[in-house]
């Protein structure tokens, strides 16, 4: 008799993960970026990253939204840009994500 399985393997994980992204889950598409950006169950990739992120932040996604703020900032996946970092991070904070708030206090800061 064959056991179950209690968990996936971040590999097995990912076909399902992967067809809800592709299906248009705005949760899925930026779940599907942080395992590209950290290379859990897929090859580390930052700009296939920075693909789903901005799939999942275009369907107006506060945490998406942030990530992508953070993205940017870092320049992962795409070119260093803080004034898009700032964009997607007001968006955030707007929908109450307190990250976003606290990382638009900081860009705010002079640099010393």
């Amino acid at each position: 008799m064959t056991e179950k399985k209690a968990f996936l393997t971040w590999e097995e994980s990912v076909v399902g993960l992967q067809t809800d992204a592709e299906q248009g889950s705005a949760r899925a598409q930026r779940l599907l970026a942080m395992r590209y950006l950290r290379g859990r169950g897929v090859p580390k990739d930052e700009t296939i990253a920075f693909y789903w992120m901005q799939l999942a932040a275009q369907q107006n996604f506060a945490l998406a939204h942030r990530s992508l703020g953070e993205l940017y900032e870092n320049g992962s996946g795409i070119a260093l840009n803080m004034t898009l970092a700032g964009h997607w991070y007001r968006l955030a904070a707007e929908q109450g994500d307190p990250i976003a708030k606290k990382h638009l206090q900081r860009l705010a800061q002079p640099n010393t």
